[in-house]
């Protein structure tokens, strides 16, 4: 099964729309979530696009935790000077938005683009970045907005440029900007969808979709991914870590993959390398049935130099209904970051609900669950990016 049809096969399902009720479409995301882990065997690219671009519609955190970004005109983001980021998002410029009604509506509107926020808590369009496709369709929204990722630290970002018809990585504090050496058309992406990885110092640039390779932005040194693999990651030092169609992860090197062991996972639920270069956790103990579908429970740990599983270890002292949606980096040395999409409890009808994710941490060696911040903002439909994820 190729991208276009697992992503119309997915379409088809129960999906969470502008107008329904948050409740329901709590439970359709979650539905979603599950048959992502069941596509893998059918196409692990085409289960990434779904999960990486499928705009959000009445879906947010269960409380005001952290900054509440609401629909403004930002100010464009200027050239150089800019702080670290806390998150980006785009929000169809706080309107209700459908697929089969309005998308095109869209175009060419200032606030249906990128907005990114720094730590300071300044709100900045990014006009540069494509944000939403705005001739999709009912048909194939599953693919609705153009990638953009945030290296942990805040200070670099990936992006596609239009105008260049390039992928590209800039540095906000000094404004340099890198383009990769491949021309994408934009039609191309409307057409196969992308996904962009950026390693933790932001000089790799992973991308997967309309083209599989890893760039050294600096260079432009350019790692073709090989066929039958896809890429899930890029480790510090412009190392892929790949995964095929029966889910198994290797690492890319000297054009060879190497199989981590018995490592079974997707795009969203690995993490990055360890500070020791050495460790690398992933989720499992998920499953679906039906219309049913069972979140991960446990979390992995694996030594990636000998493939070895370290331990696996079942979370515990869970917030309810807990289902880990993403991992990121480490956030001490025992600790990983995951996210996870809760219902806004506060929500009513007519007003715009909260949308966001919820950061955790997971101890490795425990298993203990903590919660950490909420990233949020205020609309009907959109998508969030939290930096390092």
């Amino acid at each position: 099964m190729d991208v276009k049809n697992l992503l119309d096969t997915i379409a088809g399902e129960e999906q969470p729309h502008s107008s329904v009720d948050v409740g329901r479409a709590l439970a359709a995301g979650r539905r979603i979530r599950g048959r992502r882990r069941a596509a893998l065997a059918a196409g692990t690219m085409a289960a990434c696009l779904a999960a990486a671009t499928l705009t959000w519609a009445g879906l947010g955190p269960t409380k005001d935790g952290g900054a509440v970004a609401v629909a403004v005109q930002a100010d464009t983001l200027p050239a150089s000077g800019v702080g670290p980021l806390s998150y980006a998002y785009y929000d169809w410029c706080g309107q209700k938005w459908s697929p089969s009604e309005n998308t095109g509506a869209f175009a060419g509107k200032e606030c249906a683009q990128w907005k990114v926020v720094t730590r300071e808590g300044q709100s900045f369009r990014m006009p540069e970045a494509l944000s939403v496709y705005t001739e999709q369709s009912a048909e194939n929204y599953m693919n609705t907005s153009a990638p953009l990722a945030i290296t942990p630290d805040g200070r670099r970002v990936a992006y596609y440029s239009e105008k260049d018809e390039k992928f590209a990585v800039r540095d906000l504090e000094g404004g340099q900007v890198w383009l990769t050496p491949q021309t994408v058309t934009r039609a191309e992406m409307v057409a196969k969808g992308a996904v962009v990885s950026l390693s933790p110092d932001g000089r790799h640039l992973g991308l997967s979709g309309v083209t599989g390779n890893v760039v050294e932005v600096e260079t432009a040194q350019t790692t073709e991914i090989p066929a039958g693999w896809q890429l899930l990651r890029v480790f510090r030092d412009g190392t892929p870590l790949v995964v095929d169609d029966r889910a198994r992860v290797g690492l890319l090197t000297g054009g060879e993959v190497r199989v981590l062991g018995a490592a079974r996972a997707d795009r969203l639920s690995v993490s990055d390398v360890a500070a020791d270069g050495r460790t690398m956790v992933y989720l499992t103990g998920g499953g679906s049935s039906g219309m049913n579908s069972r979140p991960d429970d446990t979390i992995v740990t694996l030594d990636i130099t000998t493939g070895r599983t370290l331990s696996t270890v079942k979370f515990r002292d869970t917030p309810k209904g807990f289902s880990p949606w993403r991992v990121g980096g480490w956030h001490s040395p025992t600790e990983v970051l995951v996210t996870d999409t809760v219902v806004d409890g506060s929500w009513q009808r007519g007003k715009a609900p909260l949308l966001g994710e919820m950061a955790y941490t997971v101890d490795v060696t425990t298993g203990r669950v903590r919660e950490l911040k909420a990233y949020t903002f205020r609309a009907w439909a959109g998508d969030l990016v939290v930096p390092g994820f």
